[in-house]
């Protein structure tokens, strides 16, 4: 091995003809030369050796990158133990995708100029400086140099979902071949067909080249012209050392260190397949961290993050003694049984590749299966709540008098498997308790909880539906608690929890409700449809009030009362409804069908006076009654002149309610019960003649 010629990639390093080198240690040993200058000059030959090539590759493998850039694979493993601190263009190779779920491909332009070489007639007769070899750290100096230049164009695609990164990969691709012939204006605009661009527009590009650019490019227009003006910048200027020539130092001297051997290829494949196959797993659980659902629950993300600190700190020792391993062997101080052995010490620890995939998985999963709850729930209106303290102060807010919350319980981020990895990482010496997940440690194995948690979601959304009201807040949230599997539907009562396992609100009997807040579960927020108001009608705040006055010049909009001073709200009821009104003069409120007539003074066009229309009436000088069908019977309440009504529809079960309101209690006036036969409009008619009257929805 000692006397053999290496050919080695410079990767950026700044190799000069004579220049010393370390090849057990792949570092330049600056400061020396083996020749004086003069001795170098008069002995260097150059030839022009120009050439020109164009590549894509759609692959992120170290091996791919490698190929390209013509790195052997002991070179390769050195990159990857830590050993190469690449410069220039070689910096493509750190350059690594951050995520699985990301389309990517590279467009390499590289272009060679000429070679440098000394002339083997140099003899030891020549060398200077014999005397410091016995204190120098080398075992070869530079014979050749190519020189060149590469350019790496970068293109990724945002982060998608994995079904979609061959398709996209694909039209990448295509793209991307198109770079040398496509057409630039003579202002200098990138001339690209609108499919092309469409296509191109969600590219990043990123640059590594030995060309130094005003600015780099950062959009596939800008590679487009960049690559376009690389020829014409190739140049002595810009040609750095692409390929060097080594020769052994001992041909000089016979005292010097010796690259002793190097690494056999099945143990750089091995090398290069564990460290791979960890960055493949990094990039797994990259894509997991950034995942909507995992941002969703700060307890999964830290368990992610507390997952990828351990990987990373093992990842760190693992190449560092790699690195160390293959300096030993080159220098002969050990054989490949000893990277033989880290590798078995690898598969006897807990961050051995197969474990740390497994427990990859059995997050994937988790992660699947809260998705699979959300996505239910999403399209119900819902607020999640990232923590404890969050929830409690959306509990805690006046307006609402009821919260129904879906609660994850057995998330957290406590794993017994990363307790493990923890604890090797403290005592790396000592026997770790397993060296697998164990599978029954996780919830989400099983089918059952899963399955069970997602007929809660189902249940939770149809409440949400149902329930779209102001005074009762739908939230999701993640609270610990071993005895209730999987997941609940929490009940809160003015910031009280009630239920852990709510079904359905309860509502009393309309006659005997007291309660304010068991109306509340029905909350509605309506607001005076202006295209329905008799024009003797003004309504301001927001379509929320109307006041009787003078009548108005107005359109003849068909769905407009014309004769009696009546309103409707904005939209139709055909569910379970509250709403309440503060209302004075002389008034009438109620419900009633779209077909009511409106445009005549026939008895039937006044709410209350037809087969369509309920209501309840309020005349100051006559007082209270309940009219329907042009029937009306006087209704005596317990506090004349009050101010807020509440009315309580349950289309279902054909009633409507109406109630005297109180701050927190309310009591009952009288029930309609009727066979509702389509949706009833919340309807009002408010002053008459020279009675005035006025409401405000609330």
């Amino acid at each position: 091995m000692s006397s053999q010629i290496l050919v080695v990639a410079a990767l950026g390093r700044p190799f000069t003809l004579g220049t010393l080198y370390d090849a057990r240690k792949v570092r330049l040993i600056p400061g020396f030369t083996l020749w004086e200058d003069d001795v170098l000059q008069a002995n260097t030959v150059e030839s022009r050796q120009p050439s020109s090539a164009f590549e894509i590759i759609a692959s992120d493998s170290i091996e791919d990158k490698s190929s390209l850039m013509d790195i052997e694979a002991s070179l390769k493993a050195s990159f990857l133990g830590g050993l190469v601190e690449v410069g220039g263009s070689a910096k493509y190779l750190d350059d690594r995708k951050k995520f699985k779920n990301q389309s990517r491909v590279t467009l390499q332009y590289k272009a060679t100029t000429s070679f440098k070489q000394l002339m083997t007639n140099l003899e030891t007769k020549h060398v200077e400086y014999s005397e410091y070899f016995q204190n120098l750290e080398a075992t070869h100096v530079f014979i050749g140099i190519l020189y060149g230049a590469n350019a790496f164009f970068v293109f990724d695609s945002a982060k998608t979902e994995s079904s979609n990164v061959q398709d996209i990969q694909g039209s990448m691709e295509a793209a991307i071949k198109k770079i040398p012939s496509v057409e630039i204006s003579g202002k200098g605009e990138v001339k690209l067909t609108s499919e092309d661009s469409a296509i191109t527009s969600g590219f990043s590009c990123k640059f590594h080249g030995d060309f130094f650019l005003p600015s780099n490019p950062t959009t596939f227009e800008d590679a487009v012209q960049t690559y376009q003006q690389l020829p014409q910048m190739m140049g002595k200027e810009n040609a750095v050392p692409m390929t060097v020539w080594l020769v052994p130092l001992v041909n000089f001297y016979s005292e010097a260190p010796k690259l002793m051997a190097d690494s056999s290829t099945p143990i750089l494949r091995k090398v290069r397949n564990t460290l791979e196959a960890m960055r493949e797993l990094e990039m797994r659980c990259n894509d997991a961290l950034e995942d909507n659902t995992v941002k969703l629950f700060p307890l999964i993300e830290k368990k992610l993050n507390n997952f990828k600190n351990f990987f990373g700190d093992y990842m760190l020792n693992l190449r560092r003694t790699i690195a160390e391993k293959l300096q030993s062997i080159r220098s002969g101080s050990e054989n490949e049984s000893a990277m033989l052995q880290l590798f078995q010490e690898n598969l006897k620890s807990p961050f051995n590749i197969d474990s740390l995939n497994m427990w990859m998985d059995c997050a994937e999963r988790e992660i699947n299966v809260l998705r699979s709850c959300i996505d239910i729930i999403e399209e119900a209106r819902h607020k999640v709540v990232l923590s404890e303290s969050e929830m409690f102060r959306e509990l805690l807010d006046p307006n609402v008098k009821h919260a129904v919350c879906y609660v994850f319980t057995f998330v957290t981020d406590q794993d017994p498997f990363l307790n493990v990895l923890s604890d090797f990482l403290d005592s790396p010496t000592s026997k770790p308790k397993k060296l697998r997940p164990s599978t029954k440690d996780y919830w989400y194995i099983s089918d059952d909880i899963p399955e069970m948690m997602r007929a809660k979601a189902h249940h939770f959304r149809n409440l949400a539906l149902d329930m779209d009201n102001r005074c009762v807040r739908f939230l999701v949230a993640s609270i610990g608690n071993p005895k209730q599997e999987g997941a609940g539907i929490h009940y809160y009562r003015e910031g009280i929890q009630i239920i852990d396992e709510f079904t359905k609100p309860w509502i009393p009997p309309v006659e005997t409700i007291q309660d304010r807040r068991e109306l509340l579960w029905c909350d509605c927020e309506l607001t005076l449809d202006p295209d329905t108001a008799q024009p003797a009608l003004t309504l301001s705040e927001g379509n929320k009030k109307a006041v009787s006055g003078t009548a108005k010049p107005f359109d003849n909009q068909q769905r407009r009362f014309q004769c009696y001073q009546q309103v409707l709200c904005n939209k139709g009821l055909s569910r379970r409804h509250y709403w309440e009104v503060e209302w004075s003069g002389y008034v009438r409120a109620g419900v009633t069908y779209k077909g009511i007539s409106r445009r005549t003074w026939n008895q039937d066009s006044s709410l209350g006076h037809n087969k369509i229309s309920w209501v309840f009436d309020y005349f100051p000088k006559s007082g209270y009654n309940h009219i329907f069908d042009a029937k009306k019977t006087k209704v005596n309440v317990s506090s004349p002149g009050f101010k807020k009504l509440g009315i309580y529809l349950d289309w279902p079960a054909g009633t409507l309610s109406f109630y005297m309101v109180d701050t927190i209690w309310v009591t009952h006036i009288h029930t309609f019960k009727a066979r509702f036969q389509e949706a009833v409009f919340p309807a009002f008619l408010i002053g008459h003649g020279p009675d005035n009257g006025q409401i405000k929805l609330l």
